[in-house]
């Protein structure tokens, strides 16, 4: 079971792999000041795909969580493009 932490607070984004008789893994990312809906459908998406390649569940939570991480921060930098703003504002 993977329990997300976009939701939760604080500065870093934190979801959980459990699984019996494994250890728990701990999938950490910044938190971002944006809201986007889907991501959790973009996650398993990802984890989906990769899991169909052959790549094991933790390489596959771990390479979803960047990619949506990856797009989050490029619709941030979109945003900023579109109403004439840049990091440093």
């Amino acid at each position: 079971m993977l329990v997300k932490g976009g939701h939760a607070s604080g500065p870093r984004s934190t979801d959980i792999l459990l699984r019996s008789d494994h250890e728990t893994i701990h999938f950490d990312t910044p938190r971002l000041a944006i809201s986007m809906r889907g991501t959790g459908c973009m996650l398993s998406s990802a984890i989906t795909a990769s899991l169909a390649l052959g790549i094991s569940l933790e390489k596959s939570v771990r390479g979803a969580k960047q990619f949506v991480f990856d797009a989050l921060v490029r619709s941030t930098r979109s945003e900023r493009r579109r109403h004439g703003t840049t990091a440093a504002d």
